[in-house]
């Protein structure tokens, strides 16, 4: 083995064993504000909304072409292995990638009982119609920033009646929530529109139940509420209506980078010289691809 291969390896092995717990110190001494704060005024409480649990899965799992190898001496064969790869480059400018680098720290503090992160009832049924990997990962080797937390519903469960003839279960999720006859719901619906029914559902939850937040990164919802926060409804709300990098700014949090949780929980191989194009997440895909490790839908290639 080369010299340089053997360095590499020794840096490998430091990365797996030394790397999360020096990440962790790190979080833990960006949210020091926050944990002052909170720890004098009292525990906050959060509805998380799904948008922050998709883009909370910062890496995913790719297969990596190492080219073509004759097996037998007679028959081509393509070689390569799976890899966590991390999702966002570390340049990426966007306002998903700002608003991720918070995610840590308020995970960080969920843990130690000051942040409350909660769903719903129907924040989980919202759910059941999309791919559940979109929340959790496609692959093995996939890492979200709230896999170490179980966040309860406040109001229970809502589950869709399923078999022949049964209506799609975002249909019937829409009825139930007509159905209820809440006045704030439908105030909420009508300022903020009919393609926002579902959120108007979601806030008016986070209002019933006293919550102090509703955690989105809908931000196309977040601009149609800043243009009309002093109007009907919105105005009267207590709960405000936040994103990650907002609920930061309140409490003094620091940014960390998620490329850094590259290692967390990592018994396999890990390129965190690599993202994934454009710093978009990888959607799932029919055909799974035939190749060890990365037999899973999230499975993409890339080449050496």
């Amino acid at each position: 083995m080369k010299l340089r291969d053997r360095i590499h390896n020794l840096f490998e092995h430091w990365r797996y064993r030394y790397a999360p717990r020096l990440v962790d110190a790190l979080v833990d001494a960006s949210t020091w504000q926050a944990y002052a704060k909170l720890k004098q005024s009292g525990p906050i409480t959060i509805l998380v909304d799904n948008t922050v649990l998709g883009h909370a899965v910062t890496h995913e799992t790719g297969w990596i072409k190492t080219g073509v190898s004759m097996w037998g001496g007679k028959h081509p064969l393509n070689t390569g292995y799976a890899a966590r790869i991390p999702v966002y480059a570390d340049d990426d400018p966007s306002e998903a990638h700002k608003n991720i680098c918070f995610l840590p720290g308020i995970v960080a503090l969920a843990q130690r009982g000051l942040m409350q992160l909660k769903t719903s009832a129907e924040l989980r049924a919202e759910q059941l119609p999309q791919p559940m990997g979109r929340f959790l990962g496609y692959g093995s080797f996939d890492h979200s920033l709230f896999g170490s937390l179980k966040l309860e519903a406040v109001d229970g469960l809502a589950f869709p009646i399923l078999g022949a003839g049964a209506a799609p279960a975002r249909d019937q999720q829409r009825e139930r929530m007509e159905a209820a006859d809440d006045p704030l719901y439908q105030a909420l619906k009508r300022e903020l529109g009919e393609s926002n029914s579902f959120d108007a559902w979601h806030i008016r939850t986070a209002e019933v139940h006293g919550f102090d937040y509703f955690l989105t990164m809908d931000f196309k919802l977040l601009r149609t509420i800043e243009s009309r926060a002093n109007r009907g409804p919105l105005a009267s709300l207590k709960t405000k209506i936040v994103t990650p990098a907002q609920l930061g700014a309140r409490y003094d949090l620091m940014g960390v980078p998620p490329r850094l949780y590259s290692y967390h929980n990592a018994s396999f191989k890990v390129r965190t010289d690599l993202n994934w194009p454009n710093s978009k997440r990888n959607p799932p895909k029919r055909k799974r691809t035939q190749v060890g490790a990365a037999q899973t839908g999230g499975a993409r290639n890339l080449r050496e």
